[in-house]
C-alpha cells in the first residue's frame, strides 16, 4: 500500500526511454514509486513516435505538439493564444484529478508555468506543494512582467523550495527569500562501459544545438586547433534550433570530415560514443547544471566546461576535468590543446560526483523529508482540533 498519493506537475516528461524531454524526470519518478509513493504525473502533451505505458501520466493538449511552451516566439499573437489554452487545460486537468484522486501533496518541476498550477490547487484546495526549480524558470520567466511576480508568490507560498544547482538555488533564494535545497537532476545512463574500450581521438559536445549552448564557441575553437591537431575529430550530438547554421558554417570551414553534427542519436547510440571518447566538451553560456555533465560523469568521462552555474563546482570539486570562462573560443582552444597534449590523466571523483547527482538518492531524499512534513503537518491539525 502507498504512503503518500503525490501530484508531480511537470513542464515536461518524456515519451519514452529515448525521448530527450527532461528524461531524468522519469528517473525520479520510478524512484518516488520504489518508495512507494503513489506517483501521478501531470504533463502537456507533445508529439512521439510512441509513448511508455503508464496510465499514471496524464498528457493535456494545448494545441502544440512541437514545440514547449517555452520556446514559443511570443510577437506571434497564435501563441498567446496557445498559452492560454496551456494554463486553461493545465487547470482543468489539475482540478480534475484532485477531485477524483485527493492528493495529499504536489511537487512542481519548474516554478513556472507548473508551479503555478501548484500554487493555484493549494489557494483552491489547501493542497500542500514544493517547487524544484530547474533553470528557465528564475533565469527567463522572472524577467517577464507580471509572470516574475507570480513566480515569486509561488515561491513564497511553497512548503520547500528545491533547486538542481546551488548557484541557481541562490539565486532564487535572493529573488523570494525562500531558502532552497539542492536537488540534483540527473538522467541515469543505462549502459554498461567497457573497460577494455579503445579510447578514439574524439570529442564529443552532447546537448541542444543552439547558440546559447555554445556550439559556435566550441567550432571556432576547435578550428583553430585543427591544423596541429589533424587526427582528432569533433562530434555535436543533438537537434536544435541552430544545427542547420553550424552545419554550413562546417562545411565552409572545410572541417566536414572531421566536425560531424549527427543530430538525435537513441540514448545507447549515444553514450556508446561517448564512452568510447577522449571526454566531453560542454561549452553553454546558460546552464544550471545540465544532464550532459551528469552523463559524462556516470561514463567516467572527463569533460572541458564553461564556468556557468554548477559546473565548475563540481569539475573542481571532483577534479574530473578543466573549466574555462563562457563565450571564449580561444580558452576553449586552449584547453582542448591542453587536454590533448597533457598525459595527465583527468581521473578524479568520478565515483563521488555520481553518488552525490544520484537521481534515486535525490529521490530518497525528497521522500523522507515529505513523510517528515505531512507528519508534522498532521500533528499540527491535531493539536488545533484538540
Amino acid at each position: 500500500m502507498s504512503l503518500f498519493r503525490l501530484l508531480l506537475i511537470t513542464n515536461r516528461y518524456p515519451a519514452h526511454r529515448d525521448d530527450s524531454a527532461s528524461p531524468f524526470v522519469a528517473d525520479f519518478v520510478e524512484g518516488l514509486r520504489r518508495n512507494r509513493i503513489d506517483c501521478t504525473v501531470l504533463t502537456p502533451y507533445h508529439h512521439a513516435d510512441h509513448y511508455d505505458n503508464d496510465d499514471k501520466v496524464i498528457r493535456f493538449r494545448w494545441g502544440e505538439e512541437e514545440r514547449t511552451i517555452g520556446s514559443l516566439p511570443l510577437v506571434k499573437p497564435s501563441s498567446w493564444s496557445k498559452i492560454a489554452a496551456y494554463l486553461r487545460q493545465g487547470n482543468f486537468e489539475a482540478d480534475r484529478l484532485h477531485n477524483l484522486k485527493h492528493f495529499d501533496f504536489c511537487l512542481a518541476l519548474w516554478a513556472a508555468p507548473s508551479g503555478l498550477f501548484a500554487h493555484r490547487l493549494n489557494r483552491k484546495y489547501g493542497l500542500p506543494y514544493a517547487v524544484w526549480c530547474l533553470g528557465s524558470d528564475i533565469h527567463t520567466y522572472t524577467k517577464i512582467p507580471l509572470v516574475g511576480n507570480k513566480i515569486l508568490e509561488t515561491l513564497t507560498a511553497s512548503d520547500r523550495v528545491y533547486s538542481d544547482g546551488h548557484e541557481l538555488g541562490r539565486m532564487a533564494e535572493r529573488l523570494s527569500g525562500c531558502k532552497y535545497h539542492f536537488l540534483p537532476s540527473l538522467r541515469r545512463v543505462h549502459w554498461k562501459s567497457d573497460t577494455e574500450v579503445q579510447r578514439e581521438r574524439l570529442l564529443i559536445c552532447p546537448g541542444r544545438v543552439e547558440k546559447s549552448k555554445g556550439v559556435f564557441d566550441l567550432l571556432e575553437a576547435f578550428r583553430s586547433i585543427a591544423g596541429r591537431f589533424n587526427s582528432w575529430s569533433l562530434y555535436y550530438i543533438g537537434e536544435g534550433n541552430a544545427r542547420s547554421a553550424l552545419q554550413k558554417r562546417i562545411e565552409s570551414y572545410g572541417l566536414d570530415s572531421r566536425v560531424k553534427s549527427l543530430g538525435f542519436l537513441k540514448s545507447d547510440e549515444m553514450f556508446r560514443l561517448i564512452d568510447k571518447s577522449a571526454g566531453v566538451v560542454i561549452p553553454t553560456r546558460s546552464d544550471s547544471l545540465p544532464l550532459t555533465f551528469g552523463e559524462a560523469m556516470q561514463l567516467r568521462r572527463p569533460v572541458i566546461v564553461t564556468d556557468i552555474g554548477d559546473l565548475k563546482h563540481f569539475t573542481e570539486k571532483y577534479s574530473v576535468g578543466l573549466v574555462v570562462p563562457p563565450s571564449s573560443p580561444n580558452h576553449l582552444a586552449d584547453a582542448m590543446t591542453k587536454f590533448i597534449t597533457d598525459k595527465t590523466e583527468y581521473f578524479g571523483g568520478f565515483e563521488d560526483c555520481v553518488r552525490e547527482l544520484d537521481i534515486n538518492l535525490a529521490a530518497d531524499r525528497f521522500v523522507e523529508w515529505l513523510k517528515d512534513h505531512l507528519a508534522h503537518q498532521s500533528e499540527v491539525r491535531e493539536k488545533v482540533m484538540c
